[in-house]
């Protein structure tokens, strides 16, 4: 019986088949979402981003 949802690497669709995809037959990966992590792994690249945008927001309104 199956139980977790899983997503076809060719057409992107999901379902929840053991082994092969219903729509075009090719192999299934499992749908779990990415761990979660306290450390930002990104935050050097957004802090500054935002804070650019918000620059620009607050100027044009001054």
């Amino acid at each position: 019986m199956p139980s977790h949802l899983k997503r076809c690497m060719k057409c992107k669709q999901y379902t929840i088949a053991e082994e092969k995809c219903n729509f075009c037959g090719e192999a299934l990966e499992k749908t779990d979402p990415p761990r979660f992590s306290l450390e930002d792994k990104y935050q050097q690249y957004r802090i500054p981003y935002f804070k650019e945008k918000m620059q620009k927001k607050f100027k044009i309104l001054d």
